[in-house]
């Protein structure tokens, strides 16, 4: 009894000893990167961009910049996950931020260095490069082509026969089964497929914690969130009964065609243990952490069939209705008319780009306003996408909105179908005295028609015709044409010369003008100082200092990091101070674009002058 007294005592102090000393360390070993879920994508396809903080302890932690991202379209996210683990007394904590983006144009792709702020400290990752291949490619790059295990599914298309489980565990150890099973085994690009992962347990499970972050290569993932309490169901698996809980459900919507798979989920499960002593399962909870995996489950996923695929379809799979409303039937001349487009339905409308409204010509266009929602209902996604147009009408009369057409694809049935809003009418009157189309007779624009060409009659001279001409080879334009190959070839040495002069003083001429590039930066950046522009008035501070060392030493600003930044102005002998006050200034800009409401006036005038005074000190020593 006396040692386990002292035993428990030991274990105590350990304890307090491995907490007082995970404070220190947590600022210090935080680590960030970046991946992707493939490094080559096919033109229209998507990518997953995913950024991973991960240390002891991560306290404040800030939304990823990724307002640098330029040569991908943004298509969804950020989906957020957080993971925690505690494990022989030492505590790791690992936040991601996945986006789907969609390259913009083919060739190689880059998603340049991305910055965030985590306890106060920026940090920034790694540039990553995307080969995009042109639309037709054999194949979608990245997608895994193994068959799937077990030699294939029985049953209909596109219908699940039955869970995959794991073999049973030994008898000796817990019974502690995760599941991992989906409603679809056979989908199309874009089509949805539920992933549930269920706990079966015949014990008391005290913790339980996913080893890895889970990633899923070749799908887009939503998260379908879960009650904050588990439920408890009961199930008989055979023989056993088993208390059955949900742990995870995703909705997965594939990228690209072929066998993708779905990989294995790890968990470690902290279970209560039998113990034969009477005496430790009076003072202690007998323990034991095991580990269990799912079976990696196999989709075959079709890609949309090329016949009968509708003009100006956007990639849209599901089941989705069109409204589109105007908020007035009446209007007048120059009197703006709000047109709302609405798609909802069950399925993923991130894919799904600007719905244009037929051709106006009576109207002025502007750009809409979109938003965007899902939700869930019955385990599945729902969303709703909503194009806000403003239309200003150019002429009185009796306007009507055409048709607007949206077409998707049904996964169920297998075929492309097309949902048209009915024409809406509008009836235009004139505007008030002096405004334009307000006065005069109204003429519409789209009855404007070129009838008939006037004919110009033929004027007879009064005193006969004569031949005024003389020969060509006596005129200036013959001496001009004999001279202009001549005139050509001088032309074209003077431009190779002026070309190559300049071309061999590009360097010293840009570097003649960092400072004045940078200046005027600082003062487009003066400009915007106020509270409401903290954050671009910070990007602007940043961008000069940035492209002034860029300038400098003749290279790209794009992803220049500190450390390169560092490496330049110590090649060239910069003084340590000036490098230090370079560094704090650039730290500074950082940290205020991602925390902009601590910044007031004072701080960014501050800012601004001590970014003036180390580029006129920078400008002497790199001059020397």
């Amino acid at each position: 009894m006396r040692n386990r007294r002292t035993a428990f005592a030991i274990v105590i102090a350990g304890l307090i000893a491995a907490l007082l000393g995970a404070a220190p360390a947590a600022a210090q070993d935080v680590g960030v990167r970046a991946r992707v879920d493939s490094t080559s994508v096919v033109e229209g396809g998507q990518v997953v961009l995913t950024v991973e903080i991960s240390g002891p302890s991560l306290g404040e932690v800030a939304t990823p910049d990724v307002s640098g991202i330029t040569d991908f379209d943004i298509v969804g996210g950020p989906m957020t996950s957080n993971r925690f683990q505690w494990i022989n007394g030492r505590t790791s904590a690992t936040r991601t931020y996945s986006y789907a983006l969609r390259p913009r144009q083919t060739g190689s792709q880059r998603i340049p260095s991305l910055g965030l702020l985590v306890n106060g400290r920026t940090y920034r990752t790694e540039a990553i490069d995307v080969d995009v291949a042109p639309a037709g490619s054999a194949g979608t790059p990245g997608a895994p082509q193994a068959a799937p295990p077990g030699g294939g599914i029985r049953g209909g298309p596109g219908r699940s026969q039955g869970i995959t489980r794991p073999q049973p565990a030994p008898a000796d150890a817990p019974q502690v089964r995760i599941v991992a099973d989906v409603d679809e085994r056979t989908a199309y690009i874009g089509q949805q497929v539920t992933l549930r992962v269920l706990l079966d347990t015949q014990t008391e499970i005290l913790n339980l914690g996913m080893k890895d972050t889970p990633t899923f290569p070749g799908f887009w993932a939503e998260e379908i969130k879960l009650p904050e309490n588990l439920e408890q169901r009961r199930v008989q698996r055979g023989p056993e009964s088993y208390s059955e809980y949900t742990l995870m459900k995703r909705a997965l919507f594939p990228t690209g065609s072929g066998t993708l798979t779905i990989p294995g989920l790890t968990y470690q499960i902290q279970v209560r243990r039998r113990s034969q002593d009477p005496i430790e399962s009076f003072f202690f909870t007998p323990t034991e952490t095991i580990t269990r995996r799912t079976e990696p489950i196999a989709i075959h996923v079709q890609p949309l069939p090329a016949a009968q695929r509708p003009e100006g379809f956007s990639g849209a799979v599901g089941n989705f209705t069109l409204s589109v409303t105007a908020d007035r039937r009446e209007s007048q001349v120059n009197d703006a008319v709000g047109v709302k487009v609405k798609v909802a339905g069950e399925g993923n409308l991130n894919a799904v780009n600007a719905l244009p409204l037929p051709d106006l010509s009576d109207f002025k266009q502007y750009a809409p306003k979109v938003s965007a929602s899902t939700s869930v209902a019955g385990d599945r996604m729902l969303g709703e996408k909503v194009w806000d147009y403003v239309l200003i009408p150019l002429a009185p009369g009796s306007q009507a909105i055409p048709p607007v057409r949206f077409s998707f694809f049904d996964p169920k049935a297998g075929v492309y179908r097309s949902v048209a809003s009915p024409a809406i009418p509008i009836q235009v009157a004139r505007g008030p005295e002096g405004s334009a189309g307000g006065t005069g007779v109204g003429v519409v624009q789209s009855d404007v028609r070129q009838l008939r060409r006037d004919i110009h009659f033929i004027k007879q001279a009064p005193d006969g015709l004569m031949d005024r001409s003389r020969p060509f080879y006596r005129s200036r334009w013959f001496a001009v044409l004999i001279l202009l190959p001549v005139a050509a070839d001088f032309g074209v040495f003077v431009f190779s010369r002026t070309r190559h002069s300049q071309r061999a003083n590009a360097r010293q001429r840009r570097e003649r003008r960092a400072r004045t590039m940078a200046r005027r930066r600082l003062k487009d950046a003066r400009r915007r100082m106020a509270p409401a522009t903290a954050r671009t008035f910070y990007a602007e501070v940043a961008r000069a200092l940035t492209e002034f060392v860029a300038a400098k030493f003749d290279t790209s600003g794009t992803g220049l990091t500190h450390d390169r930044i560092e490496d330049f102005l110590a090649s060239r002998g910069a003084p340590d101070e000036e490098r230090r006050q370079f560094h704090r200034c650039l730290e500074a800009c950082d940290y205020a674009r991602f925390a902009p409401a601590s910044s007031g006036s004072e701080e960014m005038r501050r800012t601004l002058q001590e970014a003036e005074e180390i580029i006129v000190r920078l400008e002497r020593s790199l001059s020397t």
